[in-house]
């Protein structure tokens, strides 16, 4: 599934090179990284996720020197954790399609920082639940699959960040970008609760935070 993003993504970045020209007043990037994402409590559940990779692209508008608009799509993957009279988890891939405003103090300088702050969607999609039974012996399966009907979920985010771009030597159009976002949002519960029909409930009614620090290369044209 990531494999398949980072292509769909290069060939955007390429495209949308060609077809804007060259005036200077947008920059595309390939980034990759990890995500890290906080506990909720609530209603007699513990939600978590595990690490997972994820790879995003980002194209920038520059409306002046300080000041672009951004807009964002990424993938990444990883386990939903629930403690919920079991310890499920549920795999799941989670897009990302997002947008906000960038502020550049030092915008023409070989280091260019930068803050940002907007929004947009993460978008959970389960593939698979698993029930984990922890202490067993060495000879015994230690999780089965299950269904609880898990579905897609949509989740409105705030996003912020803040990173640095530095402009690679003898290279004037290429950048490397370091970079952390994070991400506010409602935990996911995949539909599963009480008025699903389900015998357990993922409803912890919390938010959380997922932490994103990345690398990338800028191209700007």
């Amino acid at each position: 599934m990531l494999k398949r993003a980072g292509i769909a993504l290069t060939v955007m970045f390429f495209l949308t090179s060609s077809a804007l020209g060259q005036d200077g007043r947008f920059d595309a990037s390939i980034n990759g990284g990890e995500v890290f994402t906080n506990t909720a409590s609530g209603n007699a559940v513990t939600q978590n996720a595990t690490a997972g990779p994820v790879i995003f692209g980002t194209f920038r508008y520059n409306l002046k020197a300080k000041h672009s608009l951004i807009f964002n799509y990424g993938r990444t993957r990883n386990s939903q954790t629930y403690l919920a009279g079991g310890n499920f988890h549920v795999l799941n891939s989670i897009s990302e399609v997002s947008g906000a405003y960038v502020f550049s103090p030092f915008p023409n300088g070989k280091f260019e920082p930068f803050i940002l702050a907007g929004g947009g969607v993460l978008i959970f999609g389960p593939s698979s639940t698993w029930d984990f039974f922890p202490n067993l012996p060495d000879n015994v399966p230690d999780r089965v699959q299950v269904n609880l009907g898990a579905a897609k979920q949509t989740e409105l985010a705030f996003l912020y960040g803040l990173g640095v771009d530095y402009r690679l030597p003898k290279f004037s159009r290429l950048s490397l970008r370091l970079q952390y976002r994070g991400f506010l949002y409602k935990a996911p519960d995949f539909k599963i609760d009480a008025n699903s029909g389900s015998t357990v409930s993922f409803f912890t009614g919390g938010r959380q935070h997922m932490a994103e620090p990345s690398v990338g290369i800028v191209f700007r044209f």
